[in-house]
């Protein structure tokens, strides 16, 4: 089950991120991490595996502490997380999921919030299975409904396209469009050519560290936006290798 912080709080302010370490065995996921990001529309995050970008959204969801720096202004946000691999209870069917969703983040009056998503993700086939035993495009699927259902109004995404079906990937594309003028929905994925048609804002992670970040155009390809990204970067010292604010 996703993380959340639930509040009277209707909107998100800029979101301020100050050196941020994480570290974790030894390891560093995260190096001096500072970042000001949009408070509403579509920020992805882009970068390799191990750059750091599932530790940030589990960081700023609250259900992993950071070691030092500061985040400003998300003590009193709506967050809900979507995790990579989903995570369900497995002796609940699908409805019971997002019943349960729903009441936790304050929306359990309203059983047509549940029947909605059940609606809009294409779940009603399998509302009365356990989500143990669904397939990863169902869990996909399950995990968004669970976003909508919540009411958050910030929306923390980690690699959400991963097993979508073509039209359930229209869906999401479609939804995310719809929301980003009143919700901040910070997005890590590898589907660059997908995640580009979304984009407001886009951060570069390397080595856990913020290397690029900057409103979004569309005058240029994710792919060569990274490329340019982590080619700036090895050319700096060492001392400058992060994003400044």
């Amino acid at each position: 089950m996703e993380n959340s912080k639930t509040s009277q709080d209707n909107e998100v302010k800029r979101m301020k991120l100050k050196q941020l370490c994480v570290i974790r065995s030894g390891q560093k996921l995260l190096q001096n991490l500072t970042l000001d990001l949009p408070g509403t529309g579509v920020t992805v995050l882009l970068g390799a595996n191990g750059a750091g970008k599932s530790t940030l959204l589990n960081v700023m969801s609250g259900i992993s502490e950071f070691d030092s720096g500061e985040i400003f202004d998300l003590e009193q946000t709506s967050v809900c997380l979507m995790p990579e691999p989903a995570v369900f209870y497995p002796q609940l069917t699908v409805k019971e999921q997002l019943s349960y969703t729903a009441h936790i983040f304050d929306q359990g009056k309203d059983l047509e919030v549940v029947e909605s998503a059940l609606k809009l993700w294409q779940l009603q086939a399998v509302s009365s299975q356990l989500t143990q035993h669904l397939s990863l495009g169902y869990r996909q699927r399950l995990s968004l409904a669970q976003m909508t259902v919540s009411g958050a109004v910030l929306w923390l995404l980690d690699e959400p396209m991963n097993g979508m079906d073509p039209e359930v990937l229209m869906t999401f594309k479609q939804q995310i469009k719809k929301l980003k003028s009143s919700k901040a929905i910070i997005m890590a994925t590898h589907i660059m050519h997908e995640a580009q048609d979304l984009a407001d804002w886009v951060v570069v992670m390397h080595q856990g560290r913020a290397v690029f970040s900057e409103a979004y155009d569309n005058k240029s390809q994710f792919h060569d936006l990274y490329q340019q990204a982590i080619s700036n970067m090895s050319k700096q010292p060492i001392a400058q290798r992060s994003v400044e604010t």
